[in-house]
């Protein structure tokens, strides 16, 4: 007789049955055990009300035992749901495994996990990576819908809202700064987890800030990706979002979910927003519409984007130029330079998107690029996307940014680099776009060490193409490189490079990328507040999102940021850590 049937649940419920034995028992030793020795534990606010990372079976024995003794954990059990029961699968980069998901509580929180076990030499299973996270504090649950009806149907619908939001502009409880789409979405989950908001946004139009960029922009990212929380884009909605689109669909959005928001508001510049930590209030005057408002919420937000002011770099004899010099920011349309020469600065997403839209009506097109940069063809990042969110809306989307935030952001950096060979890059599919790239001059990588786009997003967010085109273009002829220069100086009719080259030009075109979040973040609240928060993004020794989504170093001052994903995933992560704040469980 043959062996049995391999059974992937038979594996999760030994390796289960044991940790949580441990994590019961109080048993830190045992409990690390459960992992290999250089394997991971990603904590989402279980152990301790913040986000952290930690690798190495040592150094999670030393997180957990430092708070195992004040902590309870009862009714762990696998993840039945669909995508997250048992399966058999790759584990790490080139093991086969396990991965399943499953759930627990402690004292005060319903939780989630979810684990990729490999069989060690010894025949044991072990985690290669640990996932828990907390889903929901007890009693303080995310609300579902409305029954619809008010006051035993005497009562209007726009009567009920009317005096919703007129509660909430008197005494938010939460001022979110910025009503793009990061801000709307956490505006969105706090509103179910009762947390009273008020969303205020300097621009006369929600969206505008995607409205105002060049006509031709869409989305880099497929929109499986992109949906906003608890309201997906409808069915035959296009696979890469318009920038319009996606402008007023936030406007719509905030509309759907009943959203409190004050347009043409922001914080006065000449006072800043002070915090009182005795009655833990912060005093912020707003200025609505050239009338001040102050407010006296229990907690700040910061949603404004993680880049600032646009970078423009200083050439000499800027003023000499007869020609069109302009920030990518600024750039619009390529009509303007029908038939001119242009000059275009920058080799990211930017820069090789003005390229592709030049090159429908412009003369000569010369893209700078001042180093090596990181290209990754647009259907490589697809199909990357598509591995946790697949366009044909199978799988729910919470549980699909679940799943992508289980594992360490670190661990997906080291699997980019074994990956490097078969990851359809340099040495792979794409071998000859490379070559052709270098031969005409452009310096590019496939960002398989480990220093990918995904990792530049995280780390700068930017310094990176995604490319959707650009790549012929420049292969073709239709546009040329100028590798490993800076502009130096501009004449009348030329560039002229820090090498002493010089091309012709009748436009100059600086996709050169923008200033830090955090100078805009000190103008706002002074610097000695912003020194003592932290700066807002990158990542940190661990590879968690510096002071993202998690507790700042100033109390009730919160910041949020990043793509779609992280708004959906975070948004919740933040609203717990409100709520324990508000509640005393966490002390900040």
């Amino acid at each position: 007789m043959g062996q049995p049937p391999f059974d992937p649940k038979a594996v999760v419920t030994s390796w289960l049955t044991s940790f949580a034995n441990a994590l019961q028992a109080k048993n830190a030793q045992t409990a690390s055990e459960s992992i290999s020795h250089d394997g991971w534990l990603r904590d989402s606010q279980v152990f301790c009300w913040d986000n952290r990372t930690i690798q190495g079976r040592d150094k999670v024995y030393q997180h957990i035992s430092q708070e195992l003794s004040s902590k309870s954990f009862s009714n762990f059990q696998i993840d039945s749901r669909q995508f997250l029961a048992p399966e058999q699968g790759q584990v790490g980069s080139s093991h086969e495994g396990v991965l399943s998901g499953f759930l627990f509580e402690t004292g005060v929180q319903w939780c989630q996990g979810y684990v990729q076990l490999a069989q060690e030499s010894d025949g044991v299973w072990r985690a290669l990576v640990v996932y828990m996270a907390a889903s929901d504090i007890k009693d303080h649950e995310e609300a579902g819908r409305e029954l619809g009806h008010y006051g035993g149907h005497t009562i209007s619908w726009p009567t009920i809202l009317d005096a919703r939001r007129r509660e909430i502009e008197v005494n938010p409880h939460v001022v979110i700064i910025g009503g793009g789409q990061t801000g709307v979405t956490v505006a969105s989950r706090f509103k179910q987890m009762k947390i009273p908001t008020l969303v205020i946004d300097a621009n006369p139009r929600l969206g505008d800030p995607w409205r105002n960029r060049y006509d031709s922009l869409t989305l880099h990212t497929p929109r499986m990706h992109d949906h906003f929380l608890y309201q997906r884009y409808p069915q035959n909605w296009p696979f890469y979002t318009p920038k319009d689109k996606l402008a007023n669909w936030i406007e719509h959005y905030v509309d759907a979910q009943d959203l409190t928001v004050w347009t043409s508001s922001k914080p006065v510049e000449d006072s800043c927003p002070i915090y009182d930590e005795d009655a833990k209030r912060w005093t912020i005057i707003v200025d609505r519409a050239s009338e001040r408002v102050t407010l006296h919420p229990a907690h700040i937000v910061c949603c404004m984007g993680t880049v600032g002011k646009p970078i423009s770099p200083e050439v000499k004899n800027r003023g000499a130029f007869k020609g069109i010099v302009l920030h990518g920011s600024q750039y619009k349309s390529p009509l303007p330079f029908t038939n001119k020469r242009v000059v275009v600065v920058g080799a990211g997403n930017t820069a090789g998107d003005i390229c592709m839209d030049l090159s429908t009506c412009a003369g000569a097109i010369t893209l700078i690029q001042r180093s090596e940069s990181t290209l990754v063809p647009i259907e490589v990042a697809r199909a990357g996307l598509s591995r946790f969110w697949p366009d044909d809306g199978s799988v729910p989307t919470e549980i699909a940014d679940f799943k992508a935030s289980s594992t360490p952001i670190n661990l997906a950096r080291t699997y980019s680099k074994v990956l490097k060979a078969g990851g359809g890059g340099e040495s792979g599919k794409y071998a000859e776009l490379y070559k052709g790239l270098r031969e005409k001059g452009m310096i590019v990588n496939d960002g398989a060490d480990g220093e990918g786009s995904y990792f530049q997003v995280l780390e700068r967010f930017g310094g990176f193409m995604l490319d959707i085109g650009c790549s012929k273009l420049v292969i073709s002829g239709r546009v040329k490189v100028e590798h490993g220069v800076e502009v130096d100086e501009l004449k009348e009719e030329s560039v002229v490079f820090t090498d002493g080259s010089e091309v012709p030009a009748d436009a100059v075109i600086f996709a050169t990328g923008y200033h830090s979040i955090n100078d805009d973040l000190v103008k706002i609240f002074g610097k000695t507040t912003i020194d003592r928060a932290g700066k807002m993004w990158g990542l940190d020794e661990e590879g968690e999102l510096k002071n993202v989504y998690r507790p700042t170093g100033h109390p009730a001052l919160w910041y949020c940021g990043g793509g779609f994903r992280d708004a959906r995933h975070g948004s919740k992560q933040l609203a717990m850590q409100i709520k324990a704040t508000d509640l005393g469980l966490r002390v900040g």
